[in-house]
């Protein structure tokens, strides 16, 4: 994958790496969170790191429709499902919070 600056998206491997590492990260900050008891910083973190793992889903999506050989599946579904947790977490939070 070339090495471009252009747009708002990541756009080398290793960017799209480091996104998928920082969006598990903050799912162990999440858990962590939880298992400590401190509920509202949980779910403060669950959709900020939601909202990111958005971004590098969408960098990963972006990135292997342009190469397919240099973004693996493992990444894009690995990403993907991280997301999904997250976003889950921050949804059912959000409810929960607002009484829905």
């Amino acid at each position: 994958m070339k090495d471009r600056k252009n747009g708002l998206l990541l756009q080398t491997k290793k960017q799209m790496n480091n996104g998928a590492i920082a969006t598990g990260a903050g799912f162990v900050l999440y858990m962590a969170l939880l298992v400590a008891g401190l509920e509202l910083a949980a779910d403060l973190v669950a959709i900020a790191f939601g909202v990111v793992g958005i971004y590098v889903s969408l960098s990963v999506l972006e990135g292997r429709r342009r190469d397919r050989e240099d973004v693996s599946y493992n990444l894009l579904w690995g990403q993907l499902a991280l997301t999904i947790l997250l976003v889950a977490c921050a949804v059912l939070a959000v409810r929960q919070r607002l009484g829905l």
